[in-house]
């Protein structure tokens, strides 16, 4: 079958060098800190994380300057000042928002293996994703995303309870009394809810929540009003309406068995990897109107038992079962559309593997709970440098829409959803689905 595909330009990033936007990014940012000093060690910070070679310990960091004492100042600055990071992280959101015309925000975990046991928040959990136990410290980042490039602007970091319960263990890692362990839905909304708070274009919150607790993060994003995408997994239960072979009555099933049952739905989506030139790819997406099964519970007036959502299923087109479920409360976005906002996650994942790896996303050494917070926000600072400096990566300028064409041949039916998928690049031999260091001895605890 054949297909004229059409193309949008995508939102291009400015064109290299661009030293003096690069200038002009860190200034705004670092512009909320009230003293030049601070600024100063700001601007120092960020160079350090674009240019000194190897980890970026506070001793690379301040060798990589050319001020004697550098590395005192540095810890200082991070570890024991006073600055707060939201103003900078909000201000770094708003001109991401401007330059990369993002399409989500994805929220993704973030995994930073350590040999020890003193830095804030780390300890010995499972991960699913890696199938071992691993001494990690746990958290997560929102990430602006587009199909041009993506980059992370807020920051949460999960506390077991061990780090919350044990005074001294609390007052070490100087943890703020307002801090508690929370639920991984409730760090994820916090942390969507305070970008949305800082004026930036709200969109929808798109993640995978196959090792979280669905119906909970459903209803805690439906109170809040945020739209969002979430990859679940076959066993999560939902409730659908009537469908061939059922009768009249709703069906309460394995979100999975669900999928199956609304095969005859499907339609080819066609699509284009962003890099390269390779053939047009295909996945047969379906759509299916579900809500959560149980007791309706009503909040602000609405029952959340009744809030309309939809299963999205996604095929290859050999494969006999769906190899990714979603769940959306984005009611009638076309079926490209969906499957463009759930490609974002592999954006992300590239993008924290080639840009935020190299600036010392997991290099922070320091124990305090602020200068873990403060690390990741310069981190973040120095990620949007890379997208604008010289010798950046550049983004795809055209975007390929995503095509759905009917099962049955003839004409293909053009769909108003547009989007540039892009496969997941985790790094060799680790799942895409979590950001993790190289090795568990490259950070010592």
């Amino acid at each position: 079958m054949s297909a004229t595909l059409h193309t949008v330009e995508a939102p291009a990033l400015p064109p290299g060098p661009a030293a003096g936007a690069s200038r002009a990014l860190v200034a705004s940012v670092l512009s909320s800190l009230r003293r030049r000093d601070q600024r100063h060690k700001g601007e120092l910070y960020v160079n350090g994380l674009l240019h000194a070679p190897g980890r970026k310990t506070m001793r690379n960091l301040a060798a990589s300057t050319d001020e004697p004492a550098a590395e005192q100042s540095l810890h200082h600055f991070i570890s024991c000042s006073t600055w707060d990071w939201s103003p900078l992280r909000a201000e770094l959101a708003a001109r991401m928002d401007q330059l990369l015309a993002p399409k989500a925000w994805v929220v993704r975990p973030l995994v930073i293996p350590k040999t020890g046991r003193h830095s804030v928040g780390v300890g010995r959990r499972f991960v699913p994703q890696l199938g071992q136990v691993v001494n990690s410290q746990h958290g997560y980042g929102l990430w602006l995303a587009s199909g041009a490039a993506s980059a992370p602007v807020n920051w949460r970091l999960s506390l077991s309870g061990d780090w919350l319960e044990d005074t001294e263990m609390r007052q070490r890692a100087a943890i703020p009394d307002s801090v508690d362990a929370g639920s991984a839905e409730g760090l994820v909304l916090d942390m969507a809810l305070e970008t949305a708070g800082w004026g930036v274009t709200r969109l929808p919150v798109v993640t995978d929540a196959r090792e979280e607790a669905v119906p909970s993060m459903v209803r805690a994003f439906s109170r809040a009003g945020l739209p969002f995408l979430l990859r679940i997994g076959g066993s999560t239960g939902l409730l659908a309406p009537a469908l061939s072979g059922s009768g009249s009555r709703s069906v309460s099933a394995p979100a999975g068995h669900l999928a199956e049952l609304a095969r005859s739905q499907r339609r080819p989506v066609e699509w284009f990897e962003p890099v390269g030139r390779g053939l047009p790819k295909t996945s047969l997406v379906s759509l299916l109107p579900v809500r959560l099964p149980g007791p309706r519970q009503a909040f602000d007036g609405v029952p959340s038992a009744d809030a309309p959502l939809t299963l999205v299923g996604v095929w290859s087109p050999n494969s006999r079962e769906a190899s990714e479920l979603w769940l959306t409360n984005l009611a009638g976005a076309s079926r490209s559309t969906l499957l463009g906002l759930g490609r974002l996650i592999g954006r992300a994942d590239a993008d924290f593997t080639g840009t935020s790896l190299p600036v010392g996303a997991l290099d922070f050494e320091g124990r305090s709970y602020h200068g873990w917070h403060r690390h990741v926000t310069l981190v973040s600072l120095a990620h949007a440098v890379r997208l604008l400096g010289p010798g950046a990566r550049r983004p795809h300028v055209g975007r390929v829409a995503l095509t759905p064409v009917p099962m049955t041949g003839g004409r293909r039916v053009r769909d108003s959803g547009r989007y540039v998928p892009v496969a997941g690049a985790g790094r060799a031999g680790v799942p895409a689905s979590v950001p993790v260091a190289a090795s568990p001895g490259r950070a010592a605890g």
